[in-house]
């Protein structure tokens, strides 16, 4: 296969198309469907860092209120101790002071000192988060409150996070005039989520790379990608020797068909010229001294047209388009196959008894047998068979053609006696211009095309042809065409 790929040019461009084509297919796929899993994965990152803002910001001014009431401040959001200004970017952690018991009360609201923790830009006292079995939640978020003289103080409710000064102090000044909502700052890397509840701002932060999962996902991905194109290339040069079979097949067949045609054209083209040459040596001759070459010129101009025409039939069923509609271009009708079969035999009784040879029609074939077809092209198939029939039962041999019903079938056979045809060279007799015996062919005549015209003809009515030869049974070449329900 691969030697008789690069023996013809235009199969190897075919070939390195083929496999182009495939694998910028496969490229694009993957690299449609991976952007689209890394898309899908950096929302979803996302997805839980914003909601993992909104849980700490809901639970840090839940925390805040609280507290408020247990110091005994107004619920307002009117907040004493320590805050910083935003504007100076001198952003500090509010101290909680020891309460007393009248100070904190009855509830279990209020943290113990044992539950303070002291966290680097953390309000102590803030509960530390619950990982695992799906509470709690795991992005460091830093949350903090501003009031209305616009001070800020350090309001998490875990302590995990804490922001750089300058980075606050740019992120509070974008944020101060804005409205209450949800986004980012790529330049400063921040997720963010602003909150305004009475005379007090809540803002809570969560750094960019809590939803950069996405990145070391894609570059997995694109390990696994350049894997599995680096399979997929071994399998389209294996995959296009396969498809590509066909295609070279018919190449070869059809450059035998050209070499095979040039070879029988090329006999009575010489003979045609050498007599024509003859001829002209002699311009003071009549027509009739001359007439052997003459008649010779002729006879092969005859086999040349018949050569011609049996090649533009097969060209003809060739041609995918015509194969489509041939049957429909031609005037069907309803066919006695079994009639017909019989008139064949009556017409090829002269042929028969110059070869000597004996040709009947089956016992069981007076039976009709109707099919839909063309009727010259039905002719055509029983003329070449039966006459083939006729070539290879040698002197004395016997023909014998039936037709009959085999479930939804007609079926239409042609035996033989004679020399059995080997069975190496079964699956070629329907080759054009393929002989079992060269010699005994050509006395004969023939071009080695009919069988392949009737199979053509054949398959275009939707049938099959086939053969089986041995020598206790003879040769026997069955056409088998299909019933249609009325």
């Amino acid at each position: 296969m691969r030697k008789g790929t690069k023996g013809n040019p235009a199969l190897f461009k075919l070939r390195k198309k083929f496999i182009a084509l495939n694998m910028v297919c496969v490229m694009a796929v993957i690299a449609v469907s991976f952007t689209a899993i890394c898309i899908f994965d950096w929302k979803q990152d996302v997805a839980g860092v914003q909601q993992a803002i909104a849980n700490s910001l809901d639970n840090a001014i839940d925390q805040h209120e609280r507290r408020e009431i247990h110091n005994d401040r107004p619920p307002k959001h009117e907040f004493g101790g320590n805050w910083a200004s935003a504007t100076d970017a001198s952003v500090q952690n509010s101290e909680s002071e020891p309460q007393s018991e009248s100070d904190v009360g009855d509830g279990d609201d209020a943290p113990s000192n044992d539950d303070a923790i002291s966290h680097d830009g953390a309000q102590n006292g803030a509960l530390a988060p619950k990982i695992g079995g799906g509470q709690g939640q795991t992005i460091p978020v830093a949350v903090y409150a501003l009031n209305a003289e616009g001070s800020a103080m350090n309001a998490s409710p875990a302590g995990t996070a804490n922001i750089n000064d300058e980075v606050l102090e740019t992120a509070l000044s974008r944020l101060t005039p804005a409205e209450d909502g949800t986004g980012s700052f790529s330049d400063l890397g921040l997720f963010f989520e602003k909150r305004t509840i009475g005379d007090t701002t809540y803002l809570a932060f969560a750094d960019a790379n809590s939803a950069a999962g996405w990145r070391s996902l894609a570059f997995t991905l694109v390990g696994a990608a350049i894997a599995a194109l680096a399979a997929f290339f071994v399998i389209s040069l294996l995959f296009s020797r396969w498809a590509l079979r066909p295609v070279e097949q018919t190449w070869r067949s059809q450059r035998q068909f050209i070499a095979d045609a040039s070879h029988e054209l090329k006999t009575p083209l010489t003979v045609i010229l050498a007599d024509a040459s003859i001829a002209l040596e002699h311009p003071e001759r009549t027509v009739e001294s001359q007439r052997q070459w003459i008649e010779g010129i002729q006879v092969e101009g005859q086999r040349m047209q018949g050569l011609v025409e049996d090649m533009l039939t097969l060209a003809k069923h060739d041609t995918a388009e015509v194969d489509a509609q041939a049957t429909m271009g031609k005037q069907q009708e309803k066919l006695d196959l079994a009639g017909m079969a019989q008139r064949a035999v009556l017409q090829f009784e002269a042929v028969a008894f110059e070869r000597g040879v004996e040709i009947n029609a089956a016992e069981n074939s007076s039976a009709p047998v109707f099919i839909d077809g063309a009727q010259g092209d039905i002719e055509r198939v029983l003329g070449i068979l039966i006459d083939n029939a006729c070539k290879y039962a040698e002197t004395d041999g016997r023909v014998v053609v039936g037709a009959k019903r085999e479930g939804k079938h007609a079926v239409v056979q042609v035996t033989n006696t004679g020399t059995p045809i080997p069975s190496s060279d079964l699956p070629h007799i329907f080759d054009r211009f393929w002989r079992a015996d060269e010699a005994r062919t050509s006395e004969a005549g023939g071009y080695g095309l009919g069988l392949s015209i009737a199979r053509s003809i054949v398959e275009e009515h939707g049938g099959t042809l086939s053969a089986q030869s041995s020598a206790e049974r003879g040769t026997t070449f069955t056409a088998k065409f299909p019933i249609k329900k009325d």
